[in-house]
């Protein structure tokens, strides 16, 4: 009686202001994160459940096998010693990370849960075993003691519905058998609620989060210091959670978890949508069941991958939610998809706080309820139920409209006759992490309708499983094409720096070009002026030739009659017409040599025009 008064205390307590009541991971709203990541998909692909299930001396063999190899695991230290820090890493690595083991396909949730949880159970080791036995057991005790305290007391003095006492024990007692025995009765049970006298019992009953090791470890933890403590804090301290003295434990052990497990789980680290999740599990148990329950839900259930970076867990129920909705309403589903709303503009928050965000305490803890017993698959039952519940209002919206319906009024068709009157009240927005409105009913939905509803919608494992196989399909594709897209920027760089080594060659090149007709245009210029001195040394020679040629003539014809002068005048002769002959010869081979290298830079020209480059 006391912790139902402290969750009654709490729930009133506890809340984010109403302009903060959408779910924000990583400093964003789910709703804009998603489609920022919606389109960098990456493949993480998961074992398919439709495999057979291990025999009884295979998982001997298994167990064994998986003893030896686990051996400096934290979970495979004993019971009695504190696991060492330096183990978790390694842990994570093969227990979070890891494929979920095999499981035969099943005919309801209910069920598949149960075959997963088990066939998860028994692929752990003899350590991991008998811990979450002894901590099984130990549940047990309690809820017996539960039973022999209040058991025979009247609903009315319990101021509860009555409760059967005789399923509920056979539930604490062997919850696999009733499944496998009377899972139509459970389903039913369930869908009533978990009586809060024992609820907390349950949950860690069906989920085998009972694990003494895990709360050792936690002990150890929650005393640590971690780099998300500012960010947890500034999450907690804009609730009302320290206005409210009673609801200052429980705000204390909820810090305490969630800090634990951003030290648990470093990959993950913290998002403010793990208060969603971890709110409900702290009012129901003690803060060391708690975080042991919390990482049994985010490593097994498979919570965790909602909240990677990645958010690859989200992205496929996103798309389990758009198969299941084309398959039980076409016309909706195109009609969504012609006025362009995509199921991540609206229904991240659902499956991110399982409708924390927008229920009140006592219906989140109903779904909790289903949750843990059929898996995380069944936050699309009631997503889907909310579509078809307002199909014929949807389809006559357009995008705008459409889209504020789908956030703000899809909640309406399940809210109480009384209440439906008000249009104030129609259209208020109940959140589990709210601030605290005075005079909120308990009754304002028709939570017993909304769960019944919700439940008569078909969902089939197999189908879920399909879904799933698509999905890692699209994304292997989507991985594939990011890898084509990152080779070829790699292809697109050694081209590149091959384009700048080409053009680089080319402006030597055209440098070397630009001389090389420098030099053949001086030439040209040059030429003309030697050609002109060539023909006037030639005429001088002719000339000189003429009168050596004249005087040797008059030398001969007269021998003794010259002159003293013109003797003189004829060495003179001789000597200027040897002067002008050895000067005629170096200007002929000069001209030579220009006329030859004129040839050489003019052929090296058309070379060079004729020459193809790279581009």
């Amino acid at each position: 009686m006391d912790q139902e008064n402290d969750q009654s205390e709490f729930s009133e307590a506890l809340g984010f202001p109403e302009e903060k009541s959408n779910v924000e991971s990583k400093g964003a709203e789910p709703d804009q994160e998603v489609e920022e990541k919606t389109e960098q998909n990456d493949a993480n692909t998961n074992q398919s459940d439709s495999e057979p299930e291990t025999t009884a001396p295979e998982a001997e063999e298994k167990k064994e096998s998986e003893g030896k190899s686990d051996n400096e695991s934290f979970l495979s230290t004993s019971s009695t010693q504190i696991p060492s820090r330096t183990f978790i890493a390694s842990s994570l690595q093969a227990d979070l990370s890891g494929k979920p083991p095999v499981t035969n396909l099943a005919s309801s949730l209910i069920e598949a849960r149960q075959t997963e949880s088990s066939s998860r159970f028994q692929a752990k080791n003899e350590s991991q075993q008998s811990a979450i036995n002894s901590g099984s057991d130990s549940v047990k005790k309690t809820f017996q003691n539960i039973k022999s305290t209040i058991g025979h007391m009247s609903p009315e003095l319990l101021g509860t519905e009555p409760i059967d006492w005789d399923f509920w024990s056979r539930v604490a007692e062997n919850y696999d058998a009733v499944v496998q025995e009377d899972p139509e009765l459970l389903l039913q049970m369930v869908a009533r609620g978990i009586p809060k006298e024992f609820r907390g019992i349950i949950w860690q009953l069906v989920a085998k989060s009972k694990n003494l090791q895990l709360e050792e470890l936690y002990l150890q933890m929650k005393n640590e210091a971690s780099v998300h403590e500012k960010a947890i804090k500034r999450d907690l301290t804009r609730t009302s959670f320290f206005t409210n003295v009673d609801a200052v434990k429980k705000a204390d052990e909820l810090f305490n978890v969630i800090k634990a497990y951003s030290l648990f789980d470093p990959d993950v680290g913290y998002t403010q949508g793990m208060v969603f999740i971890a709110v409900p599990l702290v009012m129901n148990m003690s803060e060391a069941e708690c975080f042991s329950l919390l990482v049994t839900l985010m490593k097994d259930y498979g919570l965790r991958d909602l909240f990677c970076p990645e958010m690859q867990g989200l992205h496929l129920l996103l798309h389990q939610f758009d198969r299941v909705l084309e398959s039980q309403s076409p016309a909706l589903f195109n009609h969504l998809i012609r006025q362009g709303v995509k199921s991540s503009m609206y229904a991240s928050q659902w499956f991110l706080t399982f409708f924390s965000y927008k229920f009140p305490l006592d219906v989140v803890l109903r779904i909790f309820d289903m949750v843990i017993t059929q898996g995380i698959e069944v936050i699309l039952q009631l997503a889907i139920n909310l579509m078809l519940q307002n199909e014929e209002n949807l389809l006559l919206l357009k995008f705008d409209h459409l889209l504020e319906f789908l956030k703000l009024n899809l909640f309406n068709v399940y809210v109480s006759d009384d209440f439906v009157e008000s249009p104030e009240k129609e259209t208020r927005r109940f959140s589990l992490l709210g601030r605290k409105q005075q005079g909120n009913p308990k009754n304002y939905y028709k939570l017993d309708a909304f769960v019944t509803d919700a439940l008569s919608v078909k969902i089939i494992p197999a189908d879920l499983t399909r879904y799933k196989q698509e999905f890692e399909s699209l994304c292997e594709k989507d991985a594939a094409r990011l890898h084509d897209i990152e080779r070829l920027k790699v292809e697109n760089g050694s081209l590149r720096h091959e384009i700048k080594e080409v053009e680089s060659q080319y402006y030597k090149l055209s440098q070397s070009h630009i001389k090389v007709v420098q030099q053949l245009v001086d030439i040209k210029m040059r030429l003309p002026d030697m050609r002109n001195d060539v023909e006037e040394t030639r005429s001088t020679v002719n000339e000189l030739q003429t009168d050596i040629k004249a005087l040797e003539e008059k030398l001969k014809s007269n021998p003794q009659g010259l002159s003293e002068d013109t003797e003189t005048r004829i060495q003179e002769l001789l000597a200027e017409n040897a002067k002008e002959t050895e000067r005629f010869s170096n200007l002929e081979e000069k001209m030579s040599q220009l006329t030859i290298e004129n040839n050489k830079l003019t052929a090296e020209l058309k070379q060079s025009h004729g020459q193809k480059w790279f581009w």
